[in-house]
């Protein structure tokens, strides 16, 4: 497969995990309630899955993406993980150079959580998203697994 496919289909890929990472918010919070559970992934894990994708370690990914998000994100996360798995130094650096600022979300990453809707074991959280100067809103969806609630929906 030839670097420039490569790359089209990393970034393609990846592009899910980072408007998930710019879509969510957080400010500490645990997983029992849905917009605790939003919060708790970007505090507690957002940073360390988008690491652990690009590092291509699908293990780590998946391991961080369990803690988050519901069982059918899990593979797609797994796969996004696999792309850069066999992607070389030179192949990584192109990437990241094509990714540009997105890499520096985490710096300067601001949100509000607004109406929080909740039906029985799904529910959905709005949110107010600022990063890199941009903002964007964004509703996600969520499933209760297990006693937690989990994002469920950008990877699958």
């Amino acid at each position: 497969m030839s670097t420039n496919v490569k790359l089209r289909r990393a970034t393609a890929l990846t592009g899910g995990a980072f408007a998930l990472v710019l879509a969510l918010a957080a400010c500490g919070g645990g997983n029992d309630t849905p917009d605790g559970a939003v919060e708790n992934f970007l505090d507690n894990g957002a940073e360390d899955l988008v690491t652990a994708m690009l590092d291509g370690d699908g293990e780590k990914a998946a391991d961080i993406a369990g803690d988050h998000f519901c069982a059918d994100d899990i593979a797609g996360v797994e796969e996004a993980a696999a792309q850069f798995e066999g992607m070389t130094d030179e192949e990584k650096q192109q990437f990241e150079e094509m990714a540009g600022d997105e890499f520096a979300m985490f710096e300067d990453l601001s949100y509000e959580i607004g109406e929080v809707t909740e039906d029985g074991d799904t529910a959905t959280v709005e949110a107010s998203i600022t990063a890199n100067g941009d903002t964007t809103d964004e509703t996600f969806d969520l499933v209760k697994e297990d006693e937690a609630w989990k994002i469920c929906g950008f990877m699958a």
